[in-house]
């Protein structure tokens, strides 16, 4: 039997994480090593100058006082009695799509996956837009999708790419291969004062402005395609830039 290793930026007793297990030990031997508590927008971060926790909760679940990369690091090196064979991160309750794949602890566990050389994949659900102030998600349904997704992925067993997978609340059931849009955040900073009269500050997201065209991550979302987009931990220039450069460069 296969054994998968799950993690988030949600902690070990998100929802999304906790029914994914549930429903993926019916055909792999599934392992919960993951956060102690919410770890959102930390990316790669790892904890280096503080001693990390590991606690047993039940069979096959364990908490960690970290990061989702501190969590990929001790599962494959101290927990499992052998590397996975595949690795999710997720699923996650809120988008990662766009550049959130750069601040996002979902795709960031993802990508220590990568490093190990082992297949990971991000999954992460989009809410129910149209009930505004409640978050919404359609958690039994996107487990059935992500089981599919790694099903097909399994067959590939590339580990040369991660695969970030976004599915919609109200999603048509279709897939979609897509590459990242955009999504510039314009985030707010709250300033106020705390009993104590210091002042403190607290930064939001604000209201961040989309742009995709088809065969985006972003476009795919928003007319209810489930998006998975292939990354690559490669953020080098194009070789055509490169060259430009070096002749500028030349000489100096």
């Amino acid at each position: 039997m296969k054994t998968i290793l799950l993690t988030n930026d949600d902690g070990y007793l998100s929802k999304g994480i906790l029914y994914l297990k549930e429903s993926l030990s019916k055909e792999y031997n599934v392992y919960i090593v993951a956060p102690d508590r919410e770890r959102s927008a930390i990316s790669m971060a790892l904890t280096l100058n503080q001693v990390l926790k590991i606690n047993c909760i039940e069979e096959n679940i364990y908490s960690v006082s970290g990061t989702p990369v501190d969590c990929i690091n001790v599962a494959i090196m101290k927990v499992l009695p052998e590397p996975p064979d595949f690795i999710i991160s997720g699923m996650n309750l809120g988008e990662n799509i766009s550049e959130d794949i750069y601040f996002s602890g979902t795709v960031g566990g993802a990508f220590s996956g990568y490093l190990f050389n082992i297949p990971s994949m991000a999954v992460s659900l989009m809410s129910d837009k149209s009930r505004k102030g409640i978050e919404k998600y359609n958690i039994e349904d996107s487990a059935e999708i992500t089981k599919r997704i790694l099903k097909k992925i399994m067959q590939f067993k590339k580990s040369d790419v991660i695969y970030n997978v976004n599915i919609p609340y109200n999603n048509n059931g279709k897939i979609l291969i897509t590459s990242p849009g955009m999504k510039a955040y314009k985030p707010d900073i709250i300033e106020d004062k705390d009993p104590r009269g210091r002042k403190y500050y607290w930064i939001g997201t604000g209201n961040p402005t989309y742009k995709g065209e088809k065969g985006t991550d972003v476009w795919a979302v928003k007319n209810g395609y489930i998006s998975v987009s292939l990354i690559k931990y490669n953020l080098d220039c194009s070789k055509k830039l490169k060259e430009e450069l070096s002749r500028e460069f030349d000489g100096i």
